[in-house]
């Protein structure tokens, strides 16, 4: 799932008439006030329906998207466009440079009056973000990112930390879902410490500044969840996968990842000694229920 999409198109960057500079002020810019039209909505009585089961949005989530699709497509004739609220269109294929956009990233806790969510905006150029943006307005945490130049989190350099040991890891996902089960051949350390955060991508931004040290989900995410945040990331020195251990592409024709793990760079190893028994077992049965 994580190889380049045939269909895809390269991105002639000499002809390009703005510089990485200035796409990388719009991002700023466009990322902040998408933050604070999102907060004139926070804490409201606001319209919100289900999209599907259990998966509900807003009218915050579209005012949000609807600014930052007019914004950024009005200022950037050419790139693509792909976004959790947006109709997915083909065209976006043929575009080597894409804006990859979660208006709202963590929307249940939006909704709740809690702080774990934000806006994520990533600049994608042949299937690899360069320009990556996550705003967390209540934690008033600002993440940025340029390829080759290394993470900050409101201006401030960022790293991520040097664990390497699970047992004294800090985990970010629901304590419960490392519980020892039958989906878990290998078990997770008692002692890791684990806690629940509704966005995936800040999540990952808080391993990227070292609060955290690792994230697992074995449930599929799009590239609207990730892309910012893994840029972010490996910005910081760490490293995002599939549960397979490929790294991800984005703007390809089914912008689905099946499974995220991302961790400091040492920690790695630990994880997928524990993931990947977990997806061959599930892959076993899955097998076994077909035959």
């Amino acid at each position: 799932m994580a190889g380049s999409d045939p269909t895809a198109a390269l991105f002639d960057e000499d002809s390009c008439p703005w510089t990485r500079d200035d796409d990388a002020k719009l991002v700023e810019q466009v990322t902040r006030e998408a933050g604070r039209i999102a907060l004139s909505y926070f804490a409201r009585d606001i319209q919100t329906w289900d999209k599907s089961p259990n998966n509900p949005v807003s009218e915050a989530d579209i005012a949000v998207d609807e600014f930052l699709r007019t914004t950024l497509l009005q200022n950037r004739t050419g790139y693509g466009w792909l976004s959790e609220e947006t109709e997915d269109q083909p065209e976006r294929l043929r575009c080597g440079r894409l804006w990859i956009v979660d208006p709202i990233d963590g929307t249940r806790a939006f909704l709740a009056g809690g702080d774990d969510w934000g806006i994520s905006v990533a600049l994608v150029q042949d299937q690899k973000p360069i320009l990556a943006a996550f705003y967390a307005p209540v934690k008033d945490a600002f993440y940025f990112a340029r390829v080759g130049e290394g993470a900050t989190k409101n201006g401030e350099p960022i790293r991520a930390s040097n664990c390497d040991d699970l047992a004294r890891a800090k985990m970010m996902g629901d304590p419960a879902a490392f519980k020892p089960n039958k989906y878990w051949p290998v078990d997770w350390p008692e002692s890791m410490h684990s806690v629940q955060a509704n966005s995936i991508a800040l999540r990952i931004c808080q391993i990227a500044d070292g609060q955290f040290d690792c994230c697992v989900t074995l449930r599929p995410k799009s590239d609207w969840d990730v892309a910012a945040a893994d840029l972010i990331l490996s910005e910081a020195g760490g490293v995002l996968t599939t549960g397979d251990g490929i790294h991800l592409r984005f703007n390809r024709k089914k912008p689905l990842h099946k499974h995220i793990v991302a961790g400091t760079a040492p920690i790695i190893p630990a994880l997928m000694a524990r993931v990947t028994p977990a997806l061959e077992s599930w892959r076993a049965r899955q097998k076994a229920q077909k035959a």
